[in-house]
């Protein structure tokens, strides 16, 4: 019988898969394999060491973070069409549901975990808030141009207040759904949002845009 391929690739999503469950630093080289159904001395035909896989890992994470957008690309059409509220509620509750995807989800919990011990996993979140502070802004220009918004110098300081309190509530929404699992474990992380649904934080989040309007009218 022919032996199982495996890829780099793979042994990336293997980790990510298992640190989701066990944690980055509880996650061993034999939990990988063992998650892949291969010997532990196979993953050395594809990485020196463990820490070789989280170098990789960080460095796959921000490949795919880049491919993640906040703001849809027929921005100009929706904001000249609907409310400033309906536009933002629009925006962000489409971006907390990308988080539901694998393997982002599992992207999130990693990055979140070593952001404490890897400079580098700090860095990428920091790349990430600024493209949504710049995603902010473009959505607030367009606002203004279409006379939806008071026009203002500089809509920056704005964007900083708001996408602060939208990632504090990014992780209590996805730390909740985390917990969920725990809580039902026969389903398995693969089956995360299968689960039911509960929308308190997506609530908190629309009371958070109604408050952040105000203050621009």
């Amino acid at each position: 019988m022919p032996s199982k391929k495996i890829t780099r690739e793979k042994i990336i999503e293997s980790f990510l898969f298992t640190a989701f469950d066990k944690g980055t630093g509880g996650t061993s080289l034999s939990d990988i394999a063992s998650a892949l159904h291969i010997k532990k001395a196979s993953l050395y035909n594809h990485f020196a060491s463990r820490e070789d896989i989280i170098t990789t890992v960080l460095e796959y994470s921000r490949s795919y973070l880049t491919k993640v957008q906040f703001i849809p690309a027929d921005l100009k059409t929706i904001t000249q069409k609907y409310t400033p509220e309906a536009v933002l509620k629009g925006i962000t509750v489409r971006y907390f549901k990308m988080h539901e995807r694998e393997p982002l989800y599992q992207i999130y919990t990693f990055l979140q975990s070593e952001k404490y011990f890897t400079y580098t996993a700090q860095e990428i979140l920091n790349s990430q808030k600024e493209k949504l502070i710049a995603g902010t802004i473009q959505v607030l220009q367009h606002l203004a141009a279409a006379k939806k918004i008071r026009p203002q110098k500089s809509f920056g300081p704005a964007a900083v207040w708001f996408i602060n309190g939208l990632l504090q509530m990014l992780d209590s929404y996805l730390t909740e759904r985390k917990e969920t699992i725990r809580q039902n474990p026969e389903s398995g992380a693969g089956s995360l949002f299968a689960l039911p649904t509960d929308d308190r934080t997506i609530t908190q989040v629309h009371i958070l845009i109604e408050r952040y309007l105000q203050l621009l009218e």
